[in-house]
């Protein structure tokens, strides 16, 4: 059975590759070790791969070269000539994988050996653009990039290893393969991981390799759902396992975690504050801080806190709309604030990290939500701030930032201050007892007055509504 091992960030170096970059390298461990550090899990559907979230064939060193380049020199057995500038025209290369020898450089493909596509869905959908961009042009472990012959490298397309072997040096190919996937953080399915362990510990008698560091990409979180509703095929039943697991959620009465429901306002108050607790329910709400959330809401404690330490300030008008969905750029402010808490982020607004935040308010928050790793935003290069958030897509969302800081000490809470006390009323007035008449009134409208101050009190005392009518001395001048 493969495995995930939690451990540190990697790059590595594979006995017999095609190309040997200086890198340091650990002691020689066998393939099953590096079987039974994988993740066995089927791979991400959504959200959609898109090629170009993988920018490739970069000069990341600025030495006038991409990374195409980069690998075609390297690997030729003679000089190679150029057409244009860095552009390698003619040389000399061994196609490893089916022998054939080629020497012109349109002959021969750069093929990704866990392709972008097999990447995306074994958790680079998770990466930011700079690590997949780093992924795509990885030349400091052999096995991840190969020249390949072009029709060889198409008929292979974006298949795994239990779709598609190479007619030559197929343990090479499968120990390449394992090794990549081990470097990158990168999941396998289980037929995947099927094909590697009988082939590799058995066909290829479990050959031995050296690891250097594992590339700095996110982990793949691990752990069995609780919930009847998430399954292990969904995309993100290991972050919704992690979000249990750390006391945030335990989900519906039903059983379930309902991934796909829009989380409000006031449920990500309760979410982010068992987070930072620990689980642990917040205390007695005394003092109401909004209009709208009164102390007896079920949440009352957990938005006084989101507010008392300056993660939310609520809406203009005083209230904080417990009920409404979140947005998905509130969701990057609170998180940004939640982190100032305990480091500054110094956040500044960068309008190219996605088509749509130019104007948005929140702005610098988004782009520092970017940076972080913690979204990486849609497919068509949008961040939809003003979109709800799916339970699901929470999961996520904390789930990085955990990945990236951990819990911080709980933020202080500055407590509403307390209204001033009103002041007393005044008594009722002293009885005046059957002391006027109509006649000692110049006008309806002062009778009234009078009468209108004592009856509350004492009723028609001085008997100024002969009628029972509540209108006094209705025979004075203005009387109705």
């Amino acid at each position: 059975m493969l495995r995930y091992l939690r451990s540190g960030l990697v790059l590595c170096l594979v006995a017999g590759a095609a190309v040997s970059p200086t890198t340091a390298s650990a002691a020689p461990t066998q393939v099953s070790t590096i079987l039974d550090q994988l993740v066995v899990t089927a791979e991400t559907t959504a959200p959609a791969y898109d090629r170009d979230l993988f920018p490739h064939w970069s000069d990341l060193d600025h030495d006038g070269c991409d990374t195409r380049a980069e690998l075609l020199i390297a690997t030729s057995s003679v000089p190679v000539t150029h057409s244009s500038g860095c552009t390698v025209a003619t040389g000399q290369w061994t196609s490893v994988y089916d022998g054939q020898v080629w020497t012109a450089a349109g002959d021969v493909d750069i093929d990704h050996l866990v392709p972008l596509e097999e990447a995306w869905g074994s958790g680079a959908s998770r990466w930011t653009t700079p690590q997949r961009e780093a992924y795509a042009n990885d030349l400091e472990y052999a096995g991840t990039l190969t020249v390949m012959t072009d029709n060889l490298n198409q008929s292979k397309g974006s298949q795994d290893v239990a779709q598609w072997l190479p007619p030559a040096q197929v343990c090479q190919y499968l120990t390449n393969w394992a090794v990549t996937k081990w470097r990158w953080n990168l999941t396998v399915d289980p037929a995947e991981a099927a094909t590697l362990t009988d082939e590799l510990t058995g066909t290829c008698g479990n050959p031995t390799v050296e690891l250097p560091a594992r590339a700095a990409v996110p982990a793949p979180p691990t752990g069995t759902s609780p919930f009847n509703d998430v399954a292990t095929t969904h995309p993100f039943a290991g972050e919704i396992a992690w979000l249990a697991a750390s006391g945030v959620t335990t989900g519906y009465a039903d059983g379930g975690f309902h991934p796909g429901a829009l989380i409000n306002r006031d449920a990500f108050a309760a979410f982010l504050y068992r987070y930072t607790h620990h689980g642990a329910n917040p205390p007695a709400c005394t003092q109401q801080w909004f209009t709208d959330v009164p102390i007896n809401h079920p949440f009352c404690g957990q938005i006084t806190w989101l507010a008392g330490t300056g993660i939310t300030t609520g809406y203009s008008d005083g209230t904080f709309r417990p009920s409404q969905p979140i947005a998905r750029d509130a969701i990057a402010v609170m998180l940004q604030r939640y982190r100032d808490t305990a480091a500054p982020t110094n956040a500044t607004c960068n309008t190219g990290a996605f088509t749509d935040i130019a104007g948005n308010p929140f702005c610098a928050a988004i782009t520092w939500l970017a940076t972080t790793g913690i979204t990486t935003g849609y497919p068509d290069g949008t961040f939809r701030p003003s979109t709800g958030v799916t339970r699901e897509a929470f999961a996520a969302f904390l789930y990085r930032y955990d990945r990236a800081f951990g819990p911080s000490d709980p933020p202080i809470v500055v407590t509403p201050p307390t209204p001033p006390t009103p002041p007393t009323p005044p008594g009722p007035p002293a009885n005046p007892g059957n002391t006027k008449n109509c006649g000692d009134f110049a006008t309806w409208s002062a009778a009234q007055a009078w009468f209108n101050l004592y009856y509350p009190y004492y009723g028609d005392v001085a008997q100024l509504d002969s009628d029972n009518d509540l209108i006094a001395c209705e025979s004075l001048p203005g009387a109705p």
